[in-house]
Parts: C-alpha cells; sequence; structure tokens
C-alpha cells in the first residue's frame, strides 16, 4: 500500500471568508500531498502567497509559501492508502498538471456557479477541491461533479486523521495524533 495525504485548511484570505460565509464549513482549502512531511504539497491558489491574482496550479510547503508567511493557519491532515495501481492513477493524473502547469488558471467563475449546485467544467480552470477531487476521480466515488467538491466532502472517505492544529506546529517526526 502507498499513502498518500490531504490537507484540509482554514485560511482567512478575503476568498476564504467569502467561501465560508456562503457554505457555513470550516475549512475552505484543499491540498494535495505525497509524503507526510508536507515539504511539498499541490493545490490551486496564489501563485504569489502576498496576492491574490494571479492564482492557478501551484505547489507549496506546510512551512513555505502561504502557510510560511501564516504559521497560525489551521489544518487537518488525512492519510489515504492506496494500492499501486490507485496511487499510479493518481500520479499520473498530477503528472499531467505538473507537466502544463502555466496552463491552468483559479476558476474563480465556478465559485459562485458551484453555490447553486450547478456543475461547471471549465478547461484547465479549477478550484482547490475540484483539483484534488478531479485527480481522485478513478479512485474514489464522489456522489456530486467534481466541480461542486467541497473541502469538507473528503471527510465521507475512510481516511485516516493524522493531525488536526496549525500550520506551524506540525512536524511529522515529531507529530502525535491532536484530534
Amino acid at each position: 500500500m502507498k499513502k498518500t495525504y490531504i490537507v484540509l485548511s482554514r485560511s482567512n484570505t478575503i476568498v476564504a471568508l467569502l467561501v465560508r460565509f456562503f457554505t457555513h464549513k470550516y475549512y475552505n482549502h484543499t491540498s494535495l500531498a505525497f509524503t507526510p512531511d508536507l515539504d511539498n504539497f499541490y493545490s490551486f491558489g496564489r501563485k504569489n502567497p502576498r496576492r491574490l491574482l494571479p492564482a492557478g496550479f501551484i505547489s507549496e510547503g506546510v512551512h513555505t509559501g502561504y502557510f510560511g508567511m501564516k504559521p497560525q493557519t489551521k489544518i487537518l491532515v488525512f492519510e489515504a492508502e492506496l494500492d499501486e495501481t490507485e496511487y499510479r492513477l493518481l500520479n499520473r493524473h498530477l503528472s499531467e498538471f505538473k507537466r502544463k502547469r502555466e496552463e491552468y488558471e483559479y476558476n474563480i467563475m465556478g465559485l459562485p456557479v458551484a453555490l447553486f449546485g450547478i456543475p461547471w467544467h471549465r478547461s484547465h480552470k479549477y478550484t482547490c477541491s475540484s483539483f484534488v477531487a478531479y485527480c481522485f476521480r478513478d479512485i474514489l466515488k464522489f456522489d456530486k461533479h467534481y466541480s461542486l467538491t467541497q473541502p469538507e466532502d473528503f471527510y465521507k472517505f475512510n481516511f485516516t486523521k493524522i493531525y488536526e492544529g496549525t500550520a506551524g506546529d506540525y512536524h511529522y517526526e515529531k507529530q502525535q495524533i491532536q484530534c
């Protein structure tokens, strides 16, 4: 079995505050990692952590990028066990994003449309949660279109919760399960 990690986070950016206002959900951002140290994970968000735009496909770490600037950001980390075939599929989907990273943009128009429950696929445009759901599309069975996925939709899967706390306090070597 191979392990991957889904990181849900609660930031206080303007977009995050708007998302939480309309969804009434605690977490507002989703990322995907392949190592438990979370030194590198993938998502859709700010390409420059200090500016709202441009936004698109990004990689950062739990102590770098936005999280490095805002270590008090709350995170929840799930560990997902995948068989070899599932792991290869997930890596294949992610490789497409990595290979064409400059072609992808954040789906700003998709946020309000999703609030009305309308699935909307826009080529090369994703939100953070729709990106992770899209990468898992051949592995997990979502009960909705990937473009409608929200961070808390990942609760329903049989993942192991390995951490909940601040990004700044996350240290894999020393971590205890803090749930």
